[in-house]
């Protein structure tokens, strides 16, 4: 899924920034390894790094949903839900 930058950004500096880090170090490294060591890697091999792939996906998906329709109020750590879309 596409998200907005604002709730990109939101994400990346609420408590889970340093997390959603770590997932795309981790999803890019299995995918490069993939592109470039392909011929070195056995086909068990593959599947799990494609496997994992999937895990990093859906984990930084899960994330970033919490951050859609949520809006910063006037002070840093104050969150609301909002039904209105940008």
């Amino acid at each position: 899924m596409n998200h907005s930058k604002r709730t990109i950004w939101q994400a990346v500096n609420s408590e889970h920034g340093d997390r959603l880090v770590q997932i795309t170090q981790e999803h890019t490294r299995l995918a490069r390894s993939l592109i470039i060591d392909r011929d070195q890697l056995s086909v068990e091999e593959v599947e799990i790094y494609k496997a994992r792939i999937e895990q990093l996906r859906k984990e930084r998906e899960s994330i970033l949903q919490q951050f859609e329709n949520v809006e910063v109020g006037p002070f840093a750590d104050e969150r609301f839900i909002t039904t209105q879309t940008y």
